[in-house]
């Protein structure tokens, strides 16, 4: 039990193995923890059936110092069976320059994102996000595969590859969400058997930040339905649809985005 900000900072692999009962690592519902984070080690870290609660990062003189309840930074991390609940970092957990391996994973009610993936390479797979305050998973510079994500209630983007990002994704699944799947800034994603329903913007690819050349998407075997524009891009960016380009371009993707004007979709 965390309490009153507590935050662990470690320089050694953690192995944390509930295989006989489930482990808890929270703070308390009026007492919020900090969190944890793992660190500059070569070696494996471990979680098996914990659930991660109350968590809201590492603040100073309510200032953000470390944006993420659970990190891993520099290193490698193995995770299976995890739940994070009621998180209120800015990001539920945060992986930077790392390996990860995570599997059968469920996150509830985080207040901002839940997984920020930054410089990192690995594979996510059987994942559940549900009654997410912004982003579900966020990726830059990362390259990741990801199969079998089922998203409902989403605040932002269920999924948002930035900065060179290299992502596939099979087995997606998202329902009463702003956005669904985000190309942006440089970023490859290659999609195939895609669900959305009662997505208002499904698809979306462009440049944000103007240093990066256009992002690209590439869609196979998906069925939208309910939704306020399809595909949308700017007028460099690209969307695929079974080798066909397609998406309606918008000069004002980014307040479409950012500032959730839909009403400028009518604009175009």
């Amino acid at each position: 039990i965390l309490l009153n900000n507590s935050f662990i900072i470690s320089n050694s692999p953690w192995i944390v193995n509930g295989s006989k009962k489930e482990i808890s690592i929270s703070g308390m519902e009026k007492d919020a923890g900090g969190g944890i984070m793992i660190r500059n080690t070569l070696k494996k870290s471990y979680f098996n059936n914990v659930k991660f609660s109350y968590l809201s990062g590492y603040r100073q003189n309510n200032e953000i110092v470390i944006s993420g309840a659970i990190n891993f930074y520099k290193t490698d991390v193995l995770l299976e069976n995890i739940i994070f609940e009621k998180t209120r970092s800015e990001d539920a957990m945060n992986i930077v320059n790392s390996k990860f391996n995570i599997k059968n994973i469920k996150f509830s009610e985080s207040e901002s994102d839940s997984i920020d993936l930054d410089f990192s390479d690995g594979v996510i797979k059987d994942a559940e996000f549900v009654n997410i305050g912004n982003d579900a998973i966020d990726f830059s510079g990362s390259t990741a595969d990801l199969e079998n994500i089922n998203f409902d209630t989403i605040g932002d983007k269920s999924i948002s590859v930035g900065e060179n990002s290299i992502v596939n994704l099979t087995n997606i699944t998202a329902k009463k969400s702003l956005i669904g799947i985000a190309s942006k800034d440089g970023s490859v994603v290659r999609a195939s058997n895609i669900l959305m329903e009662n997505v208002k913007l499904p698809f979306l690819s462009f440049i944000k930040k103007f240093e990066y050349e256009p992002p690209v998407m590439h869609l196979n075997d998906i069925n939208v339905s309910n939704f306020e524009e399809k595909w949308l891009t700017d007028k460099q960016s690209k969307i695929y649809y079974n080798n066909s380009r397609v998406g309606k371009i918008s000069k004002d993707i980014i307040p479409i985005v950012y500032e959730k004007k839909l009403s400028l979709l009518k604009k175009d």
